[in-house]
């Protein structure tokens, strides 16, 4: 594998990030919704909310991942974690893949009451690209707080 990014020979714009996979790069553009501000490269945080149901409902924080496999992953396989940090006694957490997931290759799992799992589920045959909205919400002294994880999942060839 040839990093381009690291060498320079991606065709990425100076709006975009490169990202190395496998034999291979992907140029991303990470941007916030309206309302959202940018904290970090990868992360958007909501500016404000207009009612409690709005502030339920609506992610508090957006982070974005990306993940790089090859077709010979083994499955089940665990390939991302989330929960509150730091979490406290009585947390409870609701995971939900929201999008990204019509062939249902993923699925989730909760460990204990604030930690959850992303898994593959099935082999994925083909190099493929995701971009899976995993929901975190969070039960926390009465109240439902909704983190956004955005996971870009790039299953490449194996190398042989």
């Amino acid at each position: 594998d040839i990093d381009e990014c690291a060498i320079g020979t991606h065709n990425c714009s100076a709006a975009e990030t490169c990202y190395n996979i496998q034999g291979n790069f992907r140029c991303l553009s990470f941007e916030c919704p309206s309302n959202y501000r940018k904290v970090s490269d990868m992360r958007c945080e909501r500016i404000s909310c207009f009612n409690y149901l709005d502030c339920q409902n609506t992610p508090v924080r957006i982070t974005y991942y990306q993940l790089n496999f090859q077709t010979n992953i083994v499955v089940p396989a665990h390939i991302f974690r989330i929960g509150p940090s730091p979490a406290y006694a009585g947390d409870n957490i609701i995971l939900t893949i929201n999008k990204g997931n019509e062939e249902n290759y993923f699925s989730t799992r909760r460990l204990n009451s604030y930690t959850g799992i992303v898994y593959l589920q099935r082999q994925v045959k083909e190099p493929k690209d995701f971009l899976l909205d995993v929901e975190m919400k969070l039960w926390r002294q009465g109240t439902y707080t909704t983190f956004l994880a955005k996971i870009y999942i790039f299953i490449t060839a194996h190398a042989y």
